[in-house]
């Protein structure tokens, strides 16, 4: 045997090369040479030489020992022609003088070596069996770029076919993002800006949106809010009521409050409470984190938001105000949104939005009444929550806040 192509253990596809063998030339048929003068006899082992040539699978390419030559001379990589089956010495003269410099030079690029750093692996360097490289050529990767689960590290088909999809997904986000940048009539978009449209782009094209919209009477609690703003300080606004309503319904519904791992699949569900909140500033969309929300009353959140939009408007926010929350709400009533699409906030898997709180026409105990009603528009990731979730935690959340007293006991 010359070469063991796989190791004990691991999976091979179908047709896939697992060993080479050597060929035992000392069991070949000798000719009798008996009757022939020394230089026919010579003449005639090199003929029985040349015949025994049999085809090398090397790398997937089936071809002679001397077309392989050939190959060589000319500075042909016989796997980059495209031939099915055995490649003949007639296919070496089909290629041009232009492809054989183009061959070169992607050759050349393969195996060069960063100087200033520590060597770099080539393609040749990393473990992988023929087909699994095959596929690599296929779909344009640069094999040893990709990472191996093996054993060992070896490269298999699906950790190719995964980069590939990598890949193409952060193609697109690219060119979504020129897009988006294209639109502003020639205007450069700026840093803060480009970071919340690759953020939005991921998030757009990575976790399958679904929004659920629902009308909620606010009637009880706007004129619950107008009187505690009679009687306390600091001006209480509607998100504190909106957080602890949505505080009490996750508490049935864990994961309307958690983290998902698209790459691994997996949901990790946060115990604390911590949420970002959509500000609007100059500088544009901000999204501060407001932490432990389950553990402040109504006043406490009603200063901490007060501070927060402030620092958020002055561009007095730090690095640590901005990092990833476990639910973000975002409100678009205070410009006069009824109802919208809000994106997710990776990694989040939800997003409440809030909309503008009007007097509408209602029936009530079989009477068309005026009411003061608010619509909710919550946009989840349908890999982690099901549409009959989504529906019983927006319900529960339209529940606290039609029944602010009763809310107000259990906070």
């Amino acid at each position: 045997m010359k070469e063991l192509l796989v190791e004990p253990g691991d999976q091979v596809e179908v047709g896939e090369v697992i060993m080479e063998l050597e060929e035992d030339k000392s069991q070949a048929p000798k000719e009798n040479t008996k009757d022939q003068k020394p230089e026919e006899a010579s003449t005639a082992e090199k003929d029985q030489t040349k015949d025994l040539d049999v085809d090398h699978n090397t790398a997937d390419v089936l071809a002679l020992p001397k077309v392989r030559k050939k190959a060589e001379e000319k500075g042909i990589n016989l796997e980059e022609l495209d031939v099915e089956g055995r490649i003949r010495m007639e296919d070496l003269e089909g290629v041009s003088e232009t492809k054989q410099e183009e061959v070169k030079e992607a050759n050349k690029g393969e195996k060069k070596i960063k100087t200033n750093s520590k060597p770099v692996s080539t393609p040749e360097d990393v473990k992988a069996t023929p087909s699994v490289r095959k596929i690599a050529r296929e779909k344009g990767i640069d094999i040893s770029k990709v990472k191996g689960s093996g054993r060992g590290g070896k490269i298999t088909r699906e950790d190719v076919l995964s980069y590939s999809e990598e890949e193409e997904t952060q193609d697109r986000q690219d060119s979504e993002i020129q897009k988006t940048a294209e639109d502003v009539s020639g205007e450069e978009l700026s840093g803060l800006e480009k970071n919340v449209a690759r953020k939005m782009t991921e998030s757009r094209f990575s976790a399958p949106h679904v929004t659920h919209v629902e009308k909620v009477d606010m009637t009880e609690l706007v004129e619950l809010r107008e009187k505690a703003n009679s009687e306390v300080d600091p001006h209480l606004t509607y998100m504190p009521f909106i957080m602890k309503a949505s505080i009490l319904a996750m508490k049935s519904y864990p994961r309307t409050n958690a983290h998902f791992d698209g790459g691994n699949m997996e949901v990790d569900v946060k115990e604390n409470y911590n949420f970002n909140v959509a500000v609007d500033t100059e500088r544009g969309l901000l999204v501060p984190r407001i932490d432990s929300i389950g553990e402040k009353n109504l006043l406490e959140l009603a200063r901490d938001m007060g501070e927060t939009v402030e620092k958020a408007q002055n561009g007095d926010l730090e690095r640590s105000d901005m990092s990833p929350g476990s639910f973000s709400i975002t409100n678009l009533g205070v410009i006069g949104g009824e109802e919208f699409t809000p994106i997710i906030n990776p990694p989040q898997t939800c997003i409440l939005g809030i909309g503008k709180i009007q007097e509408t026409a209602e029936v009530l105990n079989g009477e068309v009444v005026p009411r003061r009603t608010m619509k909710l528009s919550f946009s989840y990731d349908h890999r982690v929550i099901d549409g009959a979730t989504a529906a019983r935690f927006i319900n529960e959340i339209k529940e606290n806040l039609e029944n602010p007293e009763e809310m107000m006991v259990e906070i």
